[in-house]
């Protein structure tokens, strides 16, 4: 017996078989934890993500609202230091439209820092005005307010960031020490929300891009 499946979701390789086993209770889906056990480092993909004020985090983990589109560069190096770059523009919320590049990161163990807790954030940010925008289109134009662009490094906690930059740092935690990522997100209650979208992600820990 089949199950629907969306097409999108079941490139070649990335699922394995459609056919659903006779308990037709089981997912089609690779699991999470095996897909992350799979995945060896050094690895380094590329990610994105067009956020609204209605689908900005998608769960029920807390965050800042707003639109943003973001150009996400995932990696974890031969040491197994977590490296994730994130560029793109932010606005229609309580502060001033932005653009910017940022790059989180957490060294190798062993390590002062432990998944989840706090990453340290370098931040290039520019203020301005998003002018143009339809939602919907891809188009954006940014004018900015001022020449001066702000620098600096600070650490970021881990309930301050977006859903879509947590999910991709739940990722290389994945890729990195999947036993001890999952137990530190069990122990915070979101191993379910992280599991229940990285399971249905086909771009999830570079899958798509090794298929090409």
């Amino acid at each position: 017996m089949k199950v629907w499946i969306d097409p999108k979701e079941t490139a070649a390789g990335t699922w394995g078989t459609s056919e659903v086993p006779s308990d037709t209770s089981g997912s089609p889906a690779v699991p999470v934890i095996e897909r992350a056990v799979g995945t060896r480092y050094p690895i380094q993909y590329a990610d994105g993500a067009f956020l609204t004020p209605k689908t900005a985090e998608g769960t029920d983990v807390p965050g800042p609202g707003g639109y943003a589109r973001l150009q996400f560069n995932c990696a974890v190096d031969g040491a197994g230091t977590i490296k994730l770059t994130a560029r793109g523009y932010r606005w229609g919320d309580d502060e001033s439209a932005m653009r910017f590049k940022s790059l989180f990161s957490r060294e190798p163990t062993p390590t002062e820092t432990i998944p989840f807790e706090s990453y340290e954030r370098w931040l290039r940010s520019q203020h301005g005005v998003v002018k143009g925008f339809v939602e919907g289109d891809e188009y954006i134009d940014f004018e900015p307010a001022e020449e001066e662009i702000e620098e600096g490094r600070d650490q970021c906690a881990w309930a301050d960031l977006r859903w879509a930059v947590r999910l991709r740092l739940a990722e290389l935690e994945l890729v990195r020490n999947p036993a001890f990522a999952r137990y530190r997100l069990q122990e915070r209650d979101e191993w379910e929300a992280v599991r229940g979208t990285l399971r249905w992600k086909p771009t999830a820990f570079g899958d798509a891009e090794s298929e090409t």
